[in-house]
């Protein structure tokens, strides 16, 4: 009898420790499970060439380097650095972080760039610096978690082209891409800066147009003209010609060619 109840309590100590050790392994795993559902989701590129927007890339490269609990790219550090600038003689449009910015090298070679090109996240603004000391005056926000990717560190000029009054400048964030370059436009008339749109029709008015990666934006007499992207498969290519309506500061589509990719001039 004696030896039945401690055969019975022997059994029982031992599912008590197999109980715990169980326990134990689900506690552990836990944290491992809550980081991989609070992964942020990945916005890519359009693919579609003729697409208008193509949203920069998400990533959470653009956090604090501290806070963050993702792992960041190798060679990742804060960069608060004015990215772009654009000169007038009455001030510069500056393109700049509104908050934190990191910088790291990509890495590895693609269409978007070679491995030693440095690319730029974080949350950016363009503002307008007078040459007065006066305080910058906010002119554009661009995208959340906006990419922007560079061959050097050093600060890009953007292009300017003068229609009338006003002088329009030119801003592409990344030299390079798989299908189309987002493109933006500020403009400067007296000592007054702004963004300007681009207006396709009644209904469609673009803060950012993308252009063939290897086709700049072109300037004949009074018109602006954009090659639009370029994918696999696409027949096509829509050639856009715009007429800049210093009223509404907006660039007004007039027409659209479609173009055989064969037949487009390349820079």
């Amino acid at each position: 009898m004696k030896k039945s109840m401690l055969f019975i309590w022997a059994a029982i100590l031992v599912l008590s420790a197999a109980c715990d050790d169980s326990e134990s392994k689900y506690t552990a795993a836990a944290p491992s499970s809550a980081v991989a559902s609070m992964s942020p989701a990945v916005s890519l590129p359009a693919t579609s060439p003729s697409a208008i927007l193509l949203p920069a890339v998400s990533s959470p490269a653009a956090a604090s380097p501290e806070a963050s609990s993702f792992p960041l790219p190798e060679g990742t550090v804060e960069d608060m650095s004015i990215r772009a600038v654009g000169e007038h003689p009455s001030g510069q449009i500056l393109v700049q972080p509104a908050s934190l910015a990191t910088r790291a090298p990509l890495g590895s070679p693609s269409c978007y760039g070679q491995e030693t090109d440095l690319g730029w996240r974080g949350d950016y603004e363009a503002v307008w610096q007078t040459g007065d000391g006066a305080k910058p005056v906010g002119v554009f926000t661009f995208p959340a978690d906006f990419e922007i990717i560079q061959r050097k560190s050093d600060t890009v000029k953007m292009e300017k082209h003068t229609l009338g009054d006003t002088d329009i400048f030119t801003y592409v964030p990344r030299y390079t891409d798989c299908h189309g370059l987002e493109t933006y436009l500020f403009g400067v008339s007296g000592k007054e800066a702004f963004p300007i749109s681009l207006k396709m029709d009644s209904e469609r008015v673009l803060t950012r147009l993308s252009h063939l990666p290897n086709r700049s934006v072109q300037w004949k007499n009074e018109e602006m003209i954009i090659t639009g992207g370029y994918g696999a498969g696409q027949e096509f290519i829509s050639v856009y010609h715009f007429h800049y309506d210093p009223k509404e500061r907006s660039m007004i589509l007039k027409t659209t060619d479609l173009v055989s990719p064969n037949d487009i001039y390349k820079d």
